[in-house]
């Protein structure tokens, strides 16, 4: 005999499903957090995956600056070029590399590019190529504050399958959160040098103590500290309408090469001088104050210029991650390193031929962090360093510096179609009408797409990733 609830059952059953909802939900906020920085480490990691995939097949590392020079900006690319250009092929976008390294024919105006293309400041409009975007050369938490991307009308299309983007339809904002390390020089460490002017190649040699400089030639056996020692890569923070000053960079700072320390007190007053430019606001431009990082001032550091301009920085490693950035080390390893790493004394002047400076072959005078920047400095690092810490795989650091097991909620999936014949890398935006499905690919072009076209997969994890989306935006909103 079947027994009924009473109307008190209800209440009860009701009270406790309500009480480990509400301790669910912080759970799955937080794993959705733990899952942006997973994916952050990824990135760093197919990166330095490309890196090495790259010096296998040239026996060297891409330079800090490179490509063709003299002519217009629409003839040649000065010579400013970054790493990130020539890695394309090996971070699985052969079909942008082929337009770059080809003559290429704007589809919307017919002018004529050579191969390599021009300026990487050239207008992207024009130059299809340098207004390409890619999900690996972004951090999600730096794209999570980014309030004016949501007022640009999204592309839409009724498909599954990627496809062209229209003639117009192209995101302008060539935005790159990972940067490359120059090391721990501070003398116009941001030069593209002429190899017949002997003394720039005397300063390169003494100052630019990286993995990355300038054009010079490197390989992984120039690396005498070990590439396990040696940064290779890191973050920096990408413009945004609310970040402050955080992607700003300060200009006309005089004496900042032999005190770096000038560069905290432009940005903690009232400094009124800004570069018209912004960190990590072109992907293709390899001007260091731009896409490249010296291990001088702390993690979480401003960037500045000295009266020298943007051949004479001192740039920083940063990110919206809680208390540090992460970064790759030579060997491919990705690491959390605290902002409270020792950095030694920012004060001193680096290494570099010339009065004022350190003595060539010095060790780094910007402690553990300067030391990590140099390739070839002999200095012993101590084992184990708390404020580096190696991130395993499926791992992540909470706010509070700890390890945390990630979820995998923010991961990209590959979507397919009932017959198999599709396939789409994007993730979930929302349903509509409990019909359709709206996917946003990794270019941010929405498919809307029936749900019952899916595979039947698909179509059950559509509709749970769509419910959790909706369990977490009503706890944001209570809390």
């Amino acid at each position: 005999m079947k027994s009924k609830l009473s109307f008190f059952d209800l209440v009860i059953v009701g009270v406790m499903a309500s009480v480990g909802f509400s301790m669910l939900l912080p759970a799955v906020l937080r794993q959705r957090a733990a899952a942006r920085n997973v994916l952050c480490a990824s990135n760093l990691k197919a990166l330095g995956l490309a890196m090495h995939n790259y010096h296998a097949a040239y026996n060297q590392l891409p330079p800090g600056l490179g490509g063709t020079v003299g002519g217009e900006d629409d003839t040649s690319n000065q010579g400013r070029l970054g790493p990130i250009v020539p890695l394309t092929p090996f971070l699985e976008e052969q079909p942008l590399w082929e337009k770059i390294a080809n003559p290429y024919v704007s589809p919307k105006t017919g002018k004529r590019f050579p191969a390599m293309g021009p300026a990487p400041w050239f207008d992207p409009a024009e130059y299809d190529p340098w207004a390409a975007t890619f999900s690996t050369l972004r951090c999600p938490d730096d794209m999570e504050d980014k309030p004016d991307a949501s007022k640009q009308e999204p592309i839409v299309v009724m498909a599954l399958a990627m496809p062209d983007l229209p003639p117009g339809a192209i995101d302008l904002a060539t935005l790159c959160n990972y940067v490359v390390c120059y090391g721990d020089g501070t003398y116009m460490m941001g030069e593209n040098i002429d190899v017949k002017d002997v003394e720039a190649v005397n300063r390169v040699r003494a100052g630019m103590r990286g993995v990355f400089c300038g054009n010079q030639r490197m390989r992984f056996r120039d690396i005498l500290d070990g590439l396990s020692n040696t940064l290779a890569m890191s973050e920096t923070i990408s413009p945004g309408e609310n970040d402050a000053k955080e992607s700003h960079i300060a200009q006309g700072i005089q004496g900042l090469s032999l005190n770096p320390s000038l560069c905290l007190k432009a940005h903690d007053g009232d400094h009124a001088d800004w570069w018209g430019v912004r960190r990590g606001s072109r992907w293709a431009d390899g001007t260091l104050a731009i896409s490249g990082f010296q291990t001088v001032l702390p993690p979480n550091s401003p960037t500045c210029l000295s009266d020298l301009g943007m051949d004479d920085p001192i740039a920083s490693a940063s990110s919206r991650h809680a208390d540090g950035v992460y970064a790759l080390m030579t060997d491919g390893r990705v690491v959390f390193i605290r902002d409270s790493i020792d950095c030694g004394d920012s004060s001193k002047p680096g290494v570099s031929v010339g009065e004022g400076y350190a003595r060539p072959g010095s060790q780094s005078p910007y402690g553990i962090w300067g030391a990590l920047g140099t390739r070839a400095s002999k200095e012993v690092l101590p084992n184990p360093n708390p404020d580096l810490a190696p991130v395993e795989s499926g791992t992540v650091r909470n706010r509070n510096g700890q390890i945390q097991r990630g979820g995998n909620e923010d991961k990209w999936t590959t979507w397919t179609d009932r017959d198999g014949k599709h396939r789409l890398k994007a993730r979930v935006n929302r349903i509509i009408d409990r019909e359709t499905v709206e996917l946003e690919d990794t270019k941010g072009i929405l498919h809307r797409v029936p749900l019952n076209t899916l595979s039947d997969q698909h179509i059950v994890m559509a509709v749970m990733m769509y419910e959790m989306d909706l369990e977490s935006e009503a706890a944001s909103k209570s809390e």
